[in-house]
């Protein structure tokens, strides 16, 4: 199968590649939507003024942000607050989560585990509360932007219910477990990313679940025996939580401006055939794993039916990884989408320049 990243030099056994590369799949799905996103005037917010004094009293005021409470405008506030955070944190989600995957490929995974921290528990809490109540995030992020802290939830518990509400939301009951997901994130015990995050980040730990052993140093006398074991950790767990935040973050973008649905389709045929092809690689399969790698497996047979194609083989499920292409669709078809997302990326770049000379003029 040929790979995403065209970089293989590195010491990361071929049983994971497939697993990183569908991490990258899903940097690069996000980074492709910042960009567009960017690129279209998508993060731009406007506000409809009820009259000529009220566009004065805009124009007059110093921070704009104090004229929206003043004026009791506070969904107004809440809509430009999400327009200019989720860029902004979705960016530094990406740049972490790149120099993470790399230095894992390099065999530094001390670094790795450093790294993938914050993406993980602060980045995506924050984009979870804009998108379970953006008007109480603004709120917050306007008083007292500390309550925007993970630690706020109520503990693992907290974090369950606020993430199963997040579920219902997006819709992803079917793939996603919510506890198992605050487990991962939040808990400190052998499977979850807190524990192992924090060996990473500390030489020496106490806590009991992650205490450093008697003559050892957290990380520093890891031999290859034992990156092996942080990898396969790594790669079995990592992409479960990636496929969740892709999902958070796509159904916030949606809010800012709806997404083709052909484009939608392809991406999310992309990711569900990685998800498949990664199953055979997943060490410690627990009962969530499996019914995120069966629900994604099931998805991917249910499309092609309703697409009215041959049920696909593995071949068929490499090349959707790669290009989104359906089982027996041509290569000229495959080609023709991209051009046509490609096409229509294009048109609203110009329908933002012209927007940008208007005002100008």
């Amino acid at each position: 199968m040929q790979r995403f990243v065209k970089n293989t030099e590195g010491p990361l056994p071929p049983e994971f590649f497939v697993a990183h590369d569908l991490c990258f799949a899903i940097h690069d799905i996000l980074t492709q939507l910042l960009v567009s996103g960017e690129q279209s005037g998508v993060f731009e917010a406007s506000i409809q003024f009820a009259d000529n004094c009220d566009a004065a009293s805009f124009s007059e005021a110093e921070d704009i942000f104090d004229w929206l409470e003043t004026t009791g405008r506070r969904e107004d506030r809440a809509y430009v607050l999400k327009a200019l955070v989720l860029p902004a944190v979705l960016s530094d989600m990406l740049h972490c989560l790149y120099e993470a995957l790399e230095c894992s490929r390099k065999g530094k995974l001390n670094v790795t585990y450093a790294l993938v921290r914050k993406p993980l528990q602060e980045s995506l809490f924050v984009l979870e509360s804009i998108l379970l109540d953006e008007v109480d995030f603004a709120d917050k992020l306007a008083t007292n932007p500390l309550m925007l802290r993970p630690h706020t939830a109520g503990g693992v518990d907290g974090h369950s219910r606020r993430i199963q509400r997040v579920l219902e939301v997006i819709g992803g009951s079917e793939f996603f477990d919510a506890n198992y997901l605050a487990q991962l994130r939040y808990e400190k015990v052998e499977d979850g990313f807190d524990g192992i995050c924090n060996k990473a980040i500390h030489l020496f730990t106490e806590h009991k679940a992650i205490r450093t052993e008697l003559l050892n140093i957290n990380f520093i006398f890891s031999g290859y025996d034992a990156k092996v074991s942080q990898w396969r950790y790594l790669y079995s767990r990592l992409p479960y939580v990636l496929v969740y935040a892709w999902r958070v973050i796509e159904y916030l973008s949606a809010s800012l401006c709806l997404t083709h649905p052909d484009y939608e389709l392809d991406m999310s045929r992309r990711v569900a055939a990685f998800v498949t092809l990664s199953t055979s690689q997943c060490a410690h399969i627990t009962t969530e794993l499996k019914k995120f790698h069966d629900a994604h497996q099931e998805w991917i047979l249910e499309h092609c039916r309703q697409m009215g194609t041959p049920c696909p083989l593995k071949r068929d499920v490499e090349r959707m990884a790669l290009t989104g292409a359906l089982p027996e669709e041509n290569e000229a078809h495959v080609d023709a989408r991209h051009a046509r997302f490609e096409a229509m990326a294009e048109l609203v770049r110009v329908r933002k320049r012209v927007r940008d000379l208007d005002r100008q003029g």
